[in-house]
């Protein structure tokens, strides 16, 4: 189990990628599209003749691995912050953010001239991120079983007594009232270790 959470979740976006491509492929071999998510990633660095050729693949993926790599790493954290409860739901919302973000915003205003889609490659597109969101839930609830989360962290620091707590109002009195009666005997006072 990997502890260190950038590498987690490099890994469970690489691992979730995989799983969205294999049903891009797929889709592409069935004919529901007319090309595979890297051709569509790389026709954003290279011109429209250079899409079909096998550059273009190598392009893609480079950028679409990379891409949702560090898209898993947002996931990880994102979980560490908030928690685990509803994982499913929070990995296919994720998904979906994804493909609203990435894909129908950016990537169709940018490349829509060089590859144009029809209706059931853009459908393609939403159910591999379905499955993108879905995939990397279960990667998460398999590899980060024992991840920590804020919470805990938070808690256990508070109890090591790494950070101050936070002050009550009488607690607050008695430490003025001690100052003050340790100002007026000018004496001078060690600072308590922590």
């Amino acid at each position: 189990m990997l502890r260190n959470k950038i590498l987690l979740g490099a890994l469970i976006g690489f691992l979730s990628d995989a799983v969205k491509l294999t049903f891009n492929y797929m889709s592409f071999k069935l004919g529901f599209t007319n090309v595979v998510y890297w051709q569509l990633i790389a026709a954003l660095l290279i011109k429209k003749e250079d899409i079909q050729k096998p550059v273009a693949l190598l392009i893609g993926g480079v950028a679409d691995v990379t891409v949702t790599m560090f898209l898993g790493v947002i996931f990880i954290y994102t979980i560490y912050f908030i928690g685990k409860e509803y994982l499913w739901i929070k990995g296919i919302g994720f998904g979906m953010i994804v493909w609203v973000s990435a894909f129908g915003v950016l990537l169709v205003q940018l490349i829509g001239d060089k590859i144009p889609q029809n209706p059931s490659g853009v459908l393609v597109t939403i159910v591999a991120h379905f499955i993108f969101g879905l995939s990397i839930a279960f990667f998460t609830w398999l590899l980060a079983r024992d991840m920590t989360f804020f919470e805990d962290d938070l808690k256990k620091i508070i109890t090591e007594k790494k950070v101050f707590r936070l002050l009550k109002p009488n607690s607050l009195k008695k430490r003025l009232d001690k100052k003050k009666l340790d100002s007026e005997s000018k004496e001078f006072i060690k600072p308590k270790k922590l």
